[in-house]
Formats: C-alpha cells, sequence, structure tokens
C-alpha cells in the first residue's frame, strides 16, 4: 500500500488530477472495500514488478506476481459475486473502480508477458478488456458525480497529447474502401475515438473494444483483412499511450500480432494499410 501511495499512483495516468484521486482518493475507498483494496494491491505488485523487471532478483519478482495473482483472484471473485448479486451497500462507482483496475491489470499482464503475443491470444484479450468496460458503459452517468470521476474522465494535459490526425485520416480512406456495415461501424467508433482530445486514457483505450459490434468480432476471428486493418489503427491509440507503464509496448505487440495474420505466409511483410504511405 505504500507503494501505492507513493510510486504507483502517480503512474496510472497522465492528468494530475487523476493522479491525486489515486493516490488520495481509492486507497481512502479500498480501506472500506476489500474488492478494491484487492485490486490496489494487484496493481501495486505489478507496479513493483514493472519498475525492477531488469533486476537479476528472480525470486523476489516471482514473489511479487505470486502476490499479484492471489489479490487479483480474490478480488475477482469478490466483483463477480458483485455483479451477479447486486449489494445496495456497495456503490456502483466502485464495482466501475474495479473494473478500470482489471482493465489496467489486463493490458499490464500482457504487457510483462516475455512471449510475443499471437493473434489467438489478441482476440481474447479484445473480449477481455470488452466485458469489462461494458460494465463501465452499464454505469454511464454515474462516475460524473463522483469523487472518483477525475480517475476516469480528466484528459492528460496538451503536451502528453498526441497528434492522431494522420490515423483519422487512413481510417477514412479505410470507410471509403470498404462496403461492410460492420467494419464501417467499427471504423467510426475508431475515428471519433482518434478526432477526440479531450478523452481520458480509459475513453482512448477502452471506448472501442467495448463498443464494436459482435458482427466485427466475427469478421475479425474469421481474419477478415479490412477488419484487421482497422485493429490495427487500434494499436496506433496504443502508442499513443505508451507512455503509461501498463500500456508500455504493448501496442506494438498487438500490431506484430496482427501484420503476421495479414501476411500471407507469416513471415513476410503484412500488405500496407489503406493510407498507409
Amino acid at each position: 500500500m505504500h507503494h501505492f501511495c507513493t510510486s504507483t499512483a502517480a503512474t496510472l495516468s497522465l492528468s494530475s488530477k487523476a493522479q491525486e484521486v489515486w493516490r488520495d482518493v481509492v486507497p481512502d475507498y479500498a480501506y472500506t472495500h476489500h474488492m478494491l483494496m484487492h485490486g490496489v494491491l494487484t496493481l501495486s505488485a505489478y507496479h513493483h514488478i514493472n519498475v525492477h523487471k531488469s533486476s537479476s532478483d528472480v525470486v523476489t519478482l516471482h514473489d511479487y506476481r505470486t502476490r499479484a495473482l492471489y489479490h487479483h483472484q480474490i478480488g475477482l471473485q469478490i466483483f463477480r459475486q458483485q455483479v451477479q448479486t447486486p449489494d445496495e451497500d456497495q456503490p456502483h462507482a466502485i464495482l466501475l473502480a474495479f473494473a478500470a483496475v482489471l482493465g489496467m491489470l489486463t493490458f499490464a499482464d500482457a504487457e510483462t508477458e516475455q512471449q510475443p503475443l499471437n493473434f489467438d491470444d489478441a482476440l481474447n484479450l479484445l473480449a477481455v478488456i470488452r466485458g469489462k468496460q461494458a460494465l463501465w458503459r452499464s454505469g454511464s452517468g454515474v462516475p460524473e458525480t463522483s469523487t472518483l470521476a477525475p480517475a476516469f474522465f480528466d484528459p492528460p494535459p496538451p503536451e502528453h497529447r498526441t497528434d492522431l490526425g494522420s490515423t483519422v485520416l487512413a481510417l477514412s480512406q479505410l470507410n471509403d474502401a470498404t462496403q461492410d456495415e460492420a467494419c464501417k461501424g467499427a471504423i467510426a467508433i475508431l475515428k471519433a475515438v482518434a478526432e477526440n482530445q479531450n478523452n481520458s486514457e480509459f475513453r482512448m483505450l477502452g471506448t472501442w473494444p467495448a463498443a464494436v459490434s459482435d458482427e466485427y468480432l466475427r469478421l475479425l476471428k474469421s481474419r477478415d483483412d479490412v477488419a484487421l486493418q482497422t485493429f490495427e489503427h487500434y494499436c496506433t491509440i496504443l502508442d499513443a499511450m505508451r507512455g503509461l507503464w501498463w500500456v508500455g509496448d504493448f501496442g506494438q505487440k498487438l500490431r506484430a500480432a496482427i501484420r503476421e495474420v495479414r501476411s500471407s505466409d507469416g513471415t513476410s511483410d503484412a500488405p500496407k494499410l489503406v493510407g498507409e504511405p
């Protein structure tokens, strides 16, 4: 908990207001809501691993990963119980805060994995993120009235925002190149995310996975090239957030997995994206 308050909290967002919430408000809630406490301790353990990942002390890093998994499993068990059988004494904002923690952990776990990401793993991660963000959407409007709100809605300062104009243009060209309505819908959602410079990190990363249609996911699973290209453009959003340790180089790993699928033999360079120079 000391590591979380003095170090981890300042690394979960690029917004100073969000950092304050993670440092001061979230721990206070966690002391009275065990589910959130387990999430906080899991995040802190993962962050400790990230900070010391170059350490030769493999045993200590293994111990922290074991602790992270322990707290993650208990917190997730409570979370599932709360979703299935809501407790009136459990504020909905706490559920949403824990869902956000789970989202960060999903990225962090994939980022710290030493092995390359394969496409099936990428689809599973997308499904996991989609499920957690769906809960977020179900509580639309609740967090804005909460002291937790800045942690989820405050955008990063201008100096930490990436110009995604080229991505917006490429998505427009990709939209013109397809007649598939499911792909057009996915493209439109991602384009809107890239265009909005006032999005928080959670909206940047979570809006698209939560909002794409089931038909678009089926196209991804069938390796439809336009669907794959749209997914690859999502990697650019991830790249824009690489300054957050829990995102890191995940965008590059995901892009490599997508391009391997897009390659005809799995080894040659993938075909260029529509709109790519």
